[in-house]
């Protein structure tokens, strides 16, 4: 490239077209990444919506003389504002090496290393 106006010299290095493939890449997934993005962000605003509309129907249920335990119980719908039920991921036994108290090492002559 040409310093003062920044366009490609007319002779090609050997490396040029390695390098604007994988600058194509890079950008292809970018461009994949912000589309994943859009739809992400329009796929939550439904959710949104359709939180609410349950909500207000939930409520109307009410309303309509339906006790919270039957809707929830006997017709099994989740009461509005709480989470549904999972089961809880399988924890990992914590991997803390023993006797590390955090202390800085010492030099053996009753001096630690950091002073």
């Amino acid at each position: 490239m040409n310093e003062a106006s920044h366009t490609a010299d007319q002779r090609e290095h050997p490396i040029d077209q390695k390098v604007l493939t994988l600058m194509d890449k890079r950008l292809e997934t970018a461009r994949g990444l912000a589309d994943a993005a859009g739809e992400l962000a329009d796929a939550r605003s439904r959710l949104e919506d359709a939180q609410r509309a349950y909500v207000d129907s939930f409520k109307q249920a009410e309303k309509a003389g339906w006790d919270k335990k039957e809707l929830t119980t006997h017709l099994n719908f989740e009461e509005p504002g709480k989470a549904p039920r999972r089961r809880a991921a399988p924890r990992k036994a914590a991997a803390a090496p023993q006797g590390d108290t955090g202390a800085a090492p010492s030099t053996g002559d009753g001096d630690t290393a950091d002073e």
